[in-house]
């Protein structure tokens, strides 16, 4: 019987004790943010190279604190060659610093992308924030790029047709200068 009752006490102190020594200490990083993210933009999305689109999006504090120091960011990857993209190109605002939501709040994001390379990509919106260590994303969005059909590329066709035009010019007039002196 003595058994059981130190038993007992044992285990109501360990009940006692476990919320304190699992409770995230103050200032560190907990696991999981109470963040909920969405691109409202359509789910999938196509486009010719070149083209611009703006990517609608939300976050949203689903837990019951206010969540602080958030930014939030695209990420894109190449489904076809299985890499990521660097937005360098696609797009010139990579993070947007979002600051505190509250609970229950949601905050939109939106982004300018620019269709640069033709090929099937995914789309995700990540969250990160000081609080945690662990990025919360969203579902992917999956788009096409066409490539760009282009008669004129690098707006070479006034020079290639230009040229030559120039240079039959400059002739006739050498040409015609001649047989006037020879004249």
């Amino acid at each position: 019987m003595g058994s059981m009752s130190s038993m007992r006490r044992v285990l109501i102190a360990a009940a006692l004790v476990a919320p304190v020594l699992l409770a995230p200490v103050r200032g560190q990083a907990q696991d999981v943010l109470p963040l909920e993210l969405a691109i409202l933009s359509s789910r999938t999305m196509s486009g010719t190279a070149g083209d611009y689109v703006t990517i609608a999006g939300q976050i949203q504090n689903i837990g019951r604190t206010p969540v602080d120091g958030i930014t939030t960011y695209l990420s894109l990857v190449d489904t076809e060659n299985k890499l990521p993209v660097d937005l360098e190109d696609w797009s010139a605002e990579k993070g947007l610093y979002v600051g505190t939501i509250e609970p229950g709040q949601t905050f939109p994001l939106t982004w300018k992308l620019r269709f640069v390379k033709a090929g099937t990509y995914a789309l995700i919106i990540v969250a990160t924030a000081p609080a945690s260590e662990t990025p919360r994303v969203s579902k992917l969005t999956h788009f096409t790029v066409a490539p760009k059909r282009n008669l004129n590329p690098g707006n070479i066709l006034p020079v290639a047709l230009g040229t030559p035009l120039v240079i039959a010019l400059i002739l006739s007039l050498i040409v015609y200068r001649r047989q006037r002196e020879a004249d």
